[in-house]
């Protein structure tokens, strides 16, 4: 291990220790016996800033000049009503506070399954709204603090009056919120390590220098001070059916990073970048739609076949991602539904495409450009064996249900030799499981 990421391994690693034990300490003081409790809370979340999260969903955070009266009414709320023994309320409390927002519930969801009961999960949550409300009495009454942000996608607007009253009626409520809810959409996604995303290899040994190049820009911005998820726009390259979209999805899932993605492909239009009021179908663009969705600012947006999209009289993809992967310009990007600038510089891009030479210049030089190869016939099995895995995932069941001889993963890879194609290799290995399930012989 190089010793920079030894040295970043263990500042995390402390770094854990630290937040998590002074969350416990300021929750519980020196009630030891509740320590345990708060701690078991505070470990099962993860990290520090989704342990932020749950705090913010139990006090149903509100503008600051709500916040007092929120957090008095919560904490008379979580000690007043009661549930019947015969009621799951784990699963109860887990749907109220996704009443607020269903997007962080997950992590409230982990925590609230891991208390032995439903008082003392209510004694964890009124510990929190006090440490809100001792908080906020410190910082004088305000729960968002500007210079404390890393970020803020929204540049110079602090609600939506300015836009007509039927575009603020009919704007769905996740991007409504991009204002209600200012501070969360001004947190950037970290990384908790990279081994995730160093093991996709196994699974896409073709694309091995890929993952190498992405997190060598991860790890370059460790270097260089900061430890949010930022790579450089990335151009995919290779022939159809190699599996280039499909790795970028499983690229983003290893960082657990919110990707949105489109087909762009025979495109001519630029409404992926969102269409403004006075437009029957006005709609955010595709970046917003990202943001809004990831509660995150750096989100991963991923263009399919963007060399096949060609510039028409109502606009030009390849000529509107200039100004998005060009950092200075992308601070200020004209979001057309929302008219106001926004910050897309944080967001991170990948683009498939078959060929290169249907691919401006202009935005071939933004990019760093990944040639994916056809995998080698040595390297089909590990991809069957991957493709298996998938099938067991799609179907919610274990990777141990399925299993292939190795008579069966030769007669699969020998079918590549002949189509070379992994699209195609995915079709028939997941045709031949389903005839398999079929034969099983019933319980």
């Amino acid at each position: 291990m190089p010793v920079l990421r030894l040295q970043r391994t263990l500042e995390m690693v402390l770094t854990r220790r630290k937040w998590e034990d002074a969350e416990v300490r300021r929750l519980s003081g020196f009630d030891w016996e509740f320590q345990d409790v708060v701690r078991r809370a505070v470990e099962v979340v993860g990290d520090k800033r989704e342990w932020d999260e749950l705090k913010a969903r139990i006090i149903d955070q509100q503008p600051p000049e709500n916040a007092f009266k929120v957090i008095k009414s919560r904490g008379a709320e979580a000690s007043m009503y009661a549930i019947s023994d015969d009621t799951d309320w784990r699963q109860t409390e887990i749907d109220k506070l996704k009443e607020d927002d269903p997007i962080p519930t997950s992590y409230a969801a982990d925590a609230i399954n891991q208390m032995p009961s439903m008082d003392v999960w209510h004694q964890v949550a009124e510990l929190l709204v006090k440490s809100y409300q001792t908080k906020l009495a410190e910082d004088g009454g305000s729960d968002e603090d500007p210079n404390k942000l890393d970020a803020r996608y929204l540049i110079g607007q602090s609600d939506f009056d300015y836009l007509p009253r039927n575009l603020k009626n009919e704007m769905p409520k996740h991007i409504r919120e991009l204002v209600e809810w200012s501070g969360q959409f001004a947190r950037l996604k970290v990384p908790d390590h990279l081994e995730k995303l160093r093991l996709l290899p196994k699974s896409f040994p073709h694309c091995k220098r890929a993952v190498d190049g992405i997190a060598h820009d991860i790890e370059l911005n460790w270097g260089m001070g900061s430890d949010v998820i930022r790579f450089r726009p990335t151009l995919l390259v290779g022939t159809p059916g190699i599996g280039k979209t499909k790795f970028s999805r499983e690229l983003c899932k290893a960082l657990g990073l919110y990707a949105q993605s489109a087909n762009v492909g025979g495109i001519s239009e630029n409404h992926l970048f969102g269409l403004s009021a006075g437009w029957h179908s006005a709609h955010p663009g595709i970046v917003t739609q990202a943001v809004a969705s990831a509660r995150i600012i750096n989100p991963a947006i991923i263009l399919d076949e963007i060399d096949k999209t060609h510039a028409g009289r109502n606009g030009d993809i390849q000529g509107e991602l200039l100004g998005l992967l060009e950092p200075e310009e992308a601070r200020r990007y004209r979001e057309k539904y929302l008219t106001t600038e926004v910050d897309a510089s944080h967001v991170n891009w990948i683009f498939t495409a078959n060929v290169l030479d249907s691919i401006s210049a202009p935005l071939r030089s933004r990019c760093k450009v990944y040639e994916i190869p056809q995998p080698t016939q040595e390297q089909v099995p590990a991809i069957i064996n991957s493709l298996v895995g998938g099938y067991a995932a799609d179907h919610g069941l274990r990777r141990e249900f399925f299993s292939l001889d190795i008579g069966e993963v030769e007669a699969l890879a020998d079918t590549y030799k002949v189509h070379n194609s992994i699209r195609i290799l995915g079709r028939l290995v997941h045709g031949y499981l389903h005839e398999k399930s079929i034969e099983l012989p019933s319980a």
